[in-house]
């Protein structure tokens, strides 16, 4: 076990610039993503365009 945890600590040891980059993209990633909408449908689409306040609408297809 000891020589286990030595060979983590090197790998840390070597690689901390690459894993704390991976750690940021992945934080970034979380904190800055766009949440899932909460319209259930066309005609809730059309009342909130129709309601007369401004929209941002974003379209995304993961095709």
């Amino acid at each position: 076990m000891d020589k286990l945890a030595q060979h983590a600590l090197r790998l840390l040891r070597e690689n901390w610039l690459i894993l704390l980059i991976v750690g940021a993209i992945a934080i970034a990633f979380l904190a800055l993503r766009t949440p899932a909408s909460d319209v259930a449908s066309a005609a809730e689409v059309d009342a909130i365009l129709e309601g007369g306040q401004p929209t941002l609408i974003e379209f995304y297809s993961n095709t």
